[in-house]
């Protein structure tokens, strides 16, 4: 028999960490934005964020898309 219990909490535990990936990302390119048009970078309102204003963006705030998002994995026991 299987213990659907388990698959379920599993599925769960894997959406909590799929919403907290896209929420943080979703937040963190809100912030990137945001200092850029205080910049005068000019950019679109959505799509693709250019890699020089990433780097520039991490190098002035030191906020780091990629240091978040090991933190979230580490705070869900991935490794």
């Amino acid at each position: 028999m299987i213990n659907i219990s388990g698959v379920y909490e599993k599925d769960e535990w894997e959406t909590d960490l799929s919403y907290a990936h896209r929420i943080a990302s979703y937040e963190y390119k809100r912030r990137l934005r945001t200092w850029a048009a205080e910049q005068g970078i000019k950019m679109n309102t959505r799509g693709r964020i250019p890699m020089q204003v990433v780097e520039k963006y991490t190098e002035a705030t030191g906020d780091d898309i990629a240091d978040i998002m090991e933190r979230i994995n580490r705070e869900h026991g991935v490794q």
